[in-house]
């Protein structure tokens, strides 16, 4: 079995392209959302979300508060990365669960947003970027999460850049065309899984 990462932008396409995968029998892991099930139903992340962040961080329903969560930890990163040493580990042995269950597998696929900072990186096999031009990018994220230009370019402006993303990374995709993503993704599964 070999692990694929993936990783991008905001705004490239990672879960399109992640999805695509998908439809070609890779199973996927999505960093992003099973650390927000862990915020929300692991005690141990729980109880040390409210230790940093006071009990009333979880709304009456039981759900975290993710805004007023990111409003505080963009602004302290002291306060990020104790948040990160929290979840990351749990999500780290959620990964390891999900790779033992798919152990027969020829190819998994785990895509993270922060896929090197994290250093989730070290636990793929290789590593493949979703690139978009940024104009692209931005006007998906803007109709996506209803943002101002200047917010998406903000938080464009505030990730790794793209170039050094590339550093890390096998493969590119370029994910303007649909179908042309489809044609890469295939490509890739049949290479990885013949060599």
């Amino acid at each position: 079995m070999k692990t694929i990462g993936l990783t991008g932008g905001i705004g490239s396409g990672k879960t399109t392209v992640s999805k695509i995968f998908e439809q070609c029998g890779v199973p996927v892991f999505r960093c992003d959302d099973v650390a927000r099930n862990i915020q929300n139903t692991d005690p141990r992340a729980v109880q040390g979300m409210k230790a940093m962040f006071g009990d009333d961080i979880y709304t009456v329903d039981g759900s975290l508060d993710r805004r007023r969560v990111a409003s505080v930890v963009f602004a302290d990163s002291g306060i990020l990365a104790r948040l990160n040493s929290l979840i990351h580990p749990l999500v780290r042995d959620a990964f390891a669960k999900f790779a033992d269950n798919n152990a027969a597998e020829p190819l998994i696929l785990m895509e993270s947003a922060i896929l090197i900072q994290s250093g989730f990186y070290r636990q793929a096999d290789f590593c493949v970027h979703v690139a978009a031009p940024l104009d692209i990018r931005i006007a998906r994220v803007m109709q996506r999460d209803h943002a101002t230009y200047e917010q998406v370019l903000a938080r464009i402006n505030n990730q790794m850049p793209d170039d050094v993303i590339a550093k890390y990374c096998k493969y590119q995709i370029i994910n303007e065309d649909l179908a042309a993503v489809r044609l890469q993704v295939e490509s890739i599964v049949a290479n990885e899984k013949i060599i």
